[in-house]
């Protein structure tokens, strides 16, 4: 089943690991007012999947934010 979904996140987004280290591990983004939870399998032997998943996410979120950096638009100076 294909799941598609686009979201902008608000001022007060925020994404992290709530409960870091609990029997109940997840990654959490809070898109402001959404959110969003990606939760392992409850089977290990299918964690190496998502443990690829999720450092493709990291490096492609790295990207996106590099590019977004360089490319941000700069305040027009004001007039002195």
């Amino acid at each position: 089943m294909a799941f598609n979904a686009m979201w902008k996140p608000g001022p007060q987004a925020v994404a992290g690991m709530p409960g870091n280290g609990s029997a109940n591990p997840a990654l959490v983004i809070y898109l402001d007012p959404d959110s969003l939870a990606i939760l392992p399998p409850s089977d290990p032997a299918a964690w190496p999947e998502l443990i690829r998943l999720l450092r493709q996410i990291r490096d492609s979120a790295d990207n996106l934010a590099v590019f977004l950096d360089k490319h941000k638009a700069v305040p027009d100076a004001q007039p002195e």
